[in-house]
């Protein structure tokens, strides 16, 4: 399908091609290649997949599975066409040139705010590696909380189209993504799979490889993503899961006894402030309180 026609042409056959049923393996090929070859195909074929399924035909994507129905009556290329037209012209993505720069935010015992606008809004949470381009946000590795519209955001396995705000988390076995506000458009792994994800909706991808689908309550929401505002929720937790959390942001060190360990404590406390979380430990707990250096013990 090699022509020369604009970028959003060759995408928008490829993708009316893909709606009439599945690719032969030399087509197959011959989108990997042409995809692979300029950053900017990739935006392309992105921008026409969201025009046609912004058509009629938007409503397959409510299927409880990734597979979605092949017979459905398509809009005209014509009408398509223009369509992906006027995506373009919107800007709904538009990568960079080949080879374009990116940057990669990395954190340690901090909470980085990498992007924060009226529209984007970006979250590292400690020990956390993140790469932003133009075209795409990638989680390499530990929690990022984005908002963002028309947005790409993945993980190594992963991968969403996002209008709203999303909670990522990425570690060496675990994936996990959490729609916190508007929608999200989840990519599968073939190049016709999507599923359209609300508020409060969850996948996991577990250390098999499996994807896992559930939901998630508002209370629940707000206590995952206390973090980005600096705070943590304690409800269910034990004390000594609570200073857990505590000194991974922190230089001092909460040290509860074997005591006190087990006992729970719910508040909502500013996470770079044990010593105020030490000092309600010490008023509800009765915990006695001794310090050095580098640690806060409680006792």
């Amino acid at each position: 399908m090699a022509t020369k026609d604009s970028l959003d042409d060759v995408a928008a056959r490829w993708v009316a091609r893909i709606d009439r049923g599945s690719l032969t393996d030399q087509e197959k090929d011959d989108l990997e290649t042409w995809l692979q070859t300029d950053i900017r195909h990739k935006g392309a074929f992105l921008r026409s997949q969201a025009v046609w399924h912004a058509t009629d035909r938007a409503k397959a994507l409510y299927s409880p599975t990734l597979n979605l129905p092949q017979h459905k009556q398509r809009p005209s290329r014509r009408a398509f066409m223009s369509a992906a037209v006027a995506a373009s012209v919107a800007a709904f993505f538009i990568p960079a040139e080949s080879g374009e720069a990116s940057t990669r935010y990395s954190t340690q015992k901090n909470i980085l705010h990498c992007e924060n606008s009226k529209q984007r809004r970006i979250v590292l949470d400690c020990y956390s590696q993140l790469e932003d381009k133009s075209a795409q946000t990638s989680l390499l590795m530990g929690q990022c909380f984005i908002t963002d519209r028309h947005r790409y955001v993945k993980t190594q396995n992963l991968r969403f189209v996002l209008d709203g705000s999303l909670l990522l988390t990425k570690s060496s076995s675990y994936e996990n993504a959490i729609v916190v506000d508007g929608t999200a458009i989840m990519h599968g792994y073939r190049l016709n799979e999507h599923k359209h994800f609300s508020v409060g909706a969850q996948v996991t991808v577990t250390p098999q490889g499996r994807l896992h689908f559930s939901t998630v309550d508002q209370d629940t929401l707000a206590r995952l993503t206390a973090w980005t505002q600096g705070q943590v929720s304690l409800v269910t937790e034990t004390l000594s899961e609570a200073t857990d959390i505590f000194n991974r942001y922190n230089q001092k060190q909460l040290v509860p006894s074997f005591r006190l360990a087990d006992m729970r404590l719910s508040g909502l406390f500013d996470l770079n402030r044990p010593d105020v979380f030490a000092q309600a430990v010490k008023a509800i707990l009765g915990a006695h309180i001794k310090e050095d250096a580098g640690h806060i013990f409680l006792e």
